[in-house]
């Protein structure tokens, strides 16, 4: 049974647009420009208010979806009294209505990565495929990230398919992991083993 979609943290706020990652680990972007023009709130609705950019700004992750604590309203819940409450919209309709980030989403960067180094090496598509025991499709799914791809699977085509060695190193300034791809020789003898960075 499925999850259900909630988000995370909020990586970047550009004006109306904002990048979050959500907790299936997509990295996806967010245009309230986008999804105001298609619900034509009125200007009394509480909605409205996110055409101002100042008011976006206020935003912040808290029960799992985005929420405006600068845009309230006062509610009755169970009795008389009145409780006020910040704006905040369903994660599921923010993601239904959202983009992936392709310059953070992980599957798209190692699918880029991919790709230059099938080009690199000269392969086709197919022709990595066959190498590794694949389809064409699947090498295709990955490159457009499109698939998700484990360890294992990764290290085979790396290895086995482009002749490539895997490390697993911190990239400054993110703290993310990055894939760098390494050439390696045959180890000479009474030496060590040398590889060549690309």
């Amino acid at each position: 049974m499925n999850r259900p979609i909630n988000i995370l943290q909020i990586t970047e706020l550009k004006g109306h647009r904002i990048s979050c990652v959500f907790n299936n680990g997509e990295y996806r972007t967010i245009d309230l420009l986008h999804l105001l023009d298609k619900w034509k709130p009125t200007p009394e609705s509480l909605t409205a208010e996110l055409y101002d950019a100042e008011k976006v700004s206020g935003v912040a992750v808290e029960n799992g979806t985005l929420t405006w604590p600068n845009i309230t309203t006062c509610m009755h819940l169970l009795g008389p009294e009145e409780v006020e409450v910040p704006l905040d919209i369903d994660p599921a309709v923010l993601y239904e209505n959202s983009t992936v980030d392709q310059k953070r989403d992980s599957a798209h960067i190692l699918g880029r990565q991919l790709k230059q180094a099938r080009k690199a090496a000269g392969l086709t598509q197919a022709a990595l495929a066959k190498k590794v025991g694949s389809t064409r499709h699947y090498i295709s799914r990955i490159e457009g990230g499109k698939s998700d791809i484990g360890y294992k699977t990764l290290r085979k085509i790396a290895e086995v398919g482009l002749g490539k060695r895997l490390e697993f190193v911190e990239k400054s300034g993110r703290g993310t992991s990055v894939v760098r791809r390494e050439s390696t020789t045959r180890r000479p003898k009474g030496g060590r083993k040398k590889t060549h960075p690309r």
